[in-house]
């Protein structure tokens, strides 16, 4: 049976582009959206009345397999929550997802509820309608299945080309380039040496098997040298050493399954996790390119490494505010620093930022934190009971209200546009509406009606969220007994801290060592023998979920 579908125009249209594999390798992103921009744009001539606007346009530079992994395609997602967005264009239904059923069926649900169609070239999908949306899903499934399909393929041909001794990474390690060689008829990818990056790899090798200095260390000999990270940035951390140092590019060879994507479920999330592969776990072949260090340095370099690494045997959480405390300056987390020495503890534990040694923040006592942080939720609570009592907690009925009140001014105008046409279809000639009054009085309300009706929709765009004041004092509550808790754990308290709290903001100036010269500038009269310091009052910035 033959459905009309409602016309569109390109204002109230969004426009998505993504490359996708059924694409043409050999064509970059760029040139793949700007082939179906003029798709969509010939297609918008001709039945949208004009182009879309570019505010309207979202377009995918990365590809991910989910609606999680592409950041433009969630803020289209939001995007048509608005009134004023009746549908989205593309150039095929699976450009907006190719993800499994979870992807799928989130996508259809959203898609529906907001009464947002889908155009294509060759068709309209209106997700309200079962046969549009049985063939809307279709169509996701079919991507989905050609998509693992692919991945199998792939997968296998990646192997097989590592096993040539191809190097198939994106990016090359640091003191190489990617390079392309020719063989016989096909296109292949090594590396090449980089002299300068190559000269500081030699040099961390050196050091680190010859001259005995620590990874740590060896950072900071780098930063002095002005030495760039792979990423480019100034700052070299012990991780960066250790990633380099078992690294088996640097002596010719090429690895597969170092760092293999695996998929765990927590707090019932699917979670992507990216772990380095132990010792037997990847496979490691011969490349076609050179080496830049010896085989006998980087087994000395392995060795070295198992003799220095020594495995914790307490892994349990001791930080409530693991994952919360983070550095104002430089937005590093603040790390939690125990003083114990043949298992007594010599001094009580303080916090500190872990990039301290480059942002000079300074370190504040651990109980005094967590005792400012307890006073700062009593105010919270405080401020929550107010709230209830003097009914303060109004901002979203007061939304509401003003919603109420556009709804009934439409509803009053609609009423009077219905009396005036009667009137000017009045049966008797004589109590008919002259018809210039009638085009006057119905142009003024049909334009009252579009100004109300615009607001209407900016209000619903704009209506806060309702706040239950009276649960958030229970949690809050809960929260700030089980920190004042000595016997309850550190990992069940940093478990009720995040339930409520987004992250606390921590900012100290750093610690000043007194002298003759400064003594006065922090109101000191004299300098006793030994050393003394001067350390500004920290400031908290707790930001509520």
């Amino acid at each position: 049976m033959y459905k009309e579908y409602p016309t569109f125009t390109a204002d109230e249209t969004l426009e998505y582009g993504r490359k996708s594999r059924f694409d043409d390798p050999y064509l970059s992103v760029e040139e793949v959206l700007e082939k179906h921009e003029r798709m969509i744009a010939e297609y918008a001539e001709r039945y949208l009345g004009g182009p879309i606007p570019p505010e309207n346009k979202y377009k995918e530079v990365g590809s991910g397999e989910s609606i999680d992994d592409r950041p433009e395609m969630l803020r289209l997602l939001k995007a048509i929550e608005s009134r004023s967005i009746r549908a989205i264009i593309v150039v095929d239904v699976q450009r907006l997802s190719r993800g499994d059923l979870e992807d799928a069926g989130r996508l259809i649900k959203l898609l529906r509820y907001t009464n947002t169609y889908v155009i294509t070239p060759g068709k309209i999908y209106d997700l309200r309608d079962e046969y549009d949306r049985d063939a809307f899903e279709r169509e996701l499934k079919r991507g989905n299945e050609y998509l693992e399909y692919f991945k199998k393929i792939s997968l296998r041909g990646k192997l097989d080309s590592v096993r040539e001794g191809n190097y198939i990474g994106s990016t090359a390690p640091f003191g190489f380039r990617r390079i392309t060689k020719q063989n016989g008829k096909k296109i292949c990818h090594t590396l090449e040496e980089r002299k300068d990056q190559a000269d500081v790899v030699r040099l961390v090798f050196e050091w680190y098997c010859n001259g005995d200095i620590g990874v740590t260390a060896i950072c900071r000999r780098l930063e002095k040298m002005k030495v760039k990270t792979p990423g480019g940035k100034d700052v070299w951390r012990p991780p960066m050493i250790f990633s380099m140092l078992e690294n088996v590019h640097y002596i010719g060879c090429v690895r597969w399954d170092w760092r293999k994507t695996i998929k765990i479920i927590k707090d019932q999330e699917i979670k992507k996790l990216r772990p380095k592969a132990k010792i037997n776990e990847y496979l490691i072949f011969n490349g076609k390119h050179d080496g830049i260090i010896s085989e006998e340095l980087f087994n000395r370099a392995k060795e070295i490494r198992g003799q220095r690494h020594h495995s914790k045997t307490d892994t349990t959480l001791k930080n409530p505010l693991s994952g919360i405390l983070v550095c104002k300056k430089c937005g590093s987390k603040i790390g939690y620093n125990t003083y114990v020495n043949q298992g007594v503890e010599y001094a009580r534990p303080k916090l500190r930022c872990n990039n301290q040694v480059h942002c000079q923040s300074g370190s504040a006592s651990f109980d005094e934190v967590m005792e400012r942080i307890c006073e700062s939720l009593k105010s919270i609570v405080e401020d929550y009971e107010i709230r209830v009592e003097t009914k303060q907690d109004d901002s979203a009925k007061l939304h509401a209200n003003i919603i109420a009140g556009l709804e009934k001014k439409l509803h009053d105008l609609e009423v009077t546009e219905k009396l005036q046409w009667e009137a000017k279809q009045h049966p008797d000639p004589e109590e008919r509406m002259p018809s210039h009054i009638f085009k006057e009085l119905n142009g003024k309300l049909l334009k009252e009606k579009e100004e109300i009706n615009k607001a209407l929709c900016d209000a619903k765009d704009s209506m806060p969220e309702q706040i239950d004041y009276k649960e958030r004092i229970i949690k809050f509550t809960e929260a700030i007994d089980i920190l004042q808790n000595p016997g309850i754990s550190a990992s069940i308290k940093n478990r009720h801290l995040k339930d409520i709290i987004e992250k606390i903001e921590y900012d100290r100036p750093p610690t000043v060592r007194l002298t003759r010269e400064n003594k006065h500038l922090y109101g000191h009269d004299k300098i006793p023998k030994k050393e003394m310091f001067h350390s500004e009052p920290y400031e908290l910035s707790i930001i509520i979920k």
